[in-house]
C-alpha cells in the first residue's frame, strides 16, 4: 500500500468533473485499499438478478494472517462521495439491503460521513440502533479517515476499531466527536 497511490487516488475522485467520475475514482481508491489487505478479494458493479439492486463492491475475508482478522468473512461495501453527509434513507436502504442478504456487516464509505449526530442517535445514526437487534452492523469510514491512511497497518486499524465501536455499542461504527 503505497500513500502516494492513496493520495493520487482521493485527488482523483475529489478533482473528477461530475458525479459519476468522483463515484468510479471513489470506487478505484477503495478497491486498491481492500485488494492491498492480505486474504481479501473483491468484485465490484454487481446488480441483482432482477436489476433493481446494484452493490459498488463485494469483499472476501479470509482471514489471512495481516489482515481484517475481525471482520466477517463477507460483507458489502457502498462508496458515496457525496458533497454532504449521506442521509437515512441512503443508510436504510443499505440495511436493507444487507438485510436481504442476511450479511451481518456493511461498510458505508461516505467522504462526509452520514447526517445527524452519533452522541445523540439521531438522523442517519438513529438506524444502527434498529438494526443492531437483527445481528447487523454498518461502519462508516470518511475521505477524512481514508487521508490519514499511510500503510497497510493503519487502514486495517482503523477497520478493526470500527467495527468494534459498532459491536459494543449498538450504533453504527462511525468517526467519533474526537476523531
Amino acid at each position: 500500500m503505497d500513500p502516494r497511490s492513496i493520495k493520487s487516488l482521493l485527488e482523483a475522485a475529489a478533482e473528477a468533473p461530475h458525479s459519476q467520475g468522483k463515484g468510479k475514482a471513489y470506487e478505484d481508491l477503495v478497491t486498491y485499499l481492500f485488494e492491498s489487505v492480505p486474504g481479501c478479494i473483491v468484485d465490484r458493479d454487481i446488480t441483482n438478478v432482477f436489476g433493481t439492486e446494484q452493490i459498488d463492491l463485494a469483499v472476501g475475508n479470509i482471514h489471512e494472517v495481516g489482515g481484517l482478522r475481525l471482520l466477517p468473512p463477507v460483507f458489502l461495501v457502498e462508496c458515496k462521495n457525496w458533497d454532504e453527509p449521506v442521509d437515512s434513507q441512503a443508510v436504510g436502504y443499505f440495511f436493507n439491503i444487507l438485510a436481504s442478504r442476511s450479511l451481518e456487516l456493511g461498510v458505508l464509505i461516505a467522504a462526509n460521513g452520514v447526517t445527524g449526530d452519533l452522541t445523540k442517535g439521531h438522523h442517519a445514526h438513529a438506524l444502527g440502533l434498529g438494526a443492531a437487534p437483527r445481528g447487523i452492523k454498518m461502519i462508516v469510514i470518511t475521505t477524512k479517515d481514508l487521508s490519514r491512511v499511510e500503510k497497510l497497518s493503519d487502514f486495517i486499524e482503523l477497520f478493526h476499531r470500527r467495527y468494534l465501536r459498532a459491536c459494543a455499542t449498538g450504533q453504527l461504527g462511525a468517526p467519533g466527536p474526537d476523531e
